[in-house]
């Protein structure tokens, strides 16, 4: 069952958060990749994902090895 959900007063969208960071950061990645309209969903999730843990501060090593 869903939850009710209700907002009041103002809604404010946080361009500093993780989430952000790694978005921003895997669009950068994607401007230096070669055909980026060419990769799969699965390279768009894992290449997000992947930043997201940068953005978390994992070390590199943790970043691209796989979950």
């Amino acid at each position: 069952m869903a939850e009710k959900m209700s907002v009041s007063g103002p809604v404010t969208v946080r361009s500093d958060s993780k989430e952000r960071v790694a978005y921003d950061l895997m669009n950068l990645i994607a401007g230096y990749e070669h055909s980026p309209n060419m990769h799969d969903r699965n390279y768009w999730l894992t290449l997000y994902r992947q930043c997201q843990k940068a953005a978390d501060g994992h070390s590199l090593k943790s970043v691209i090895t796989q979950d």
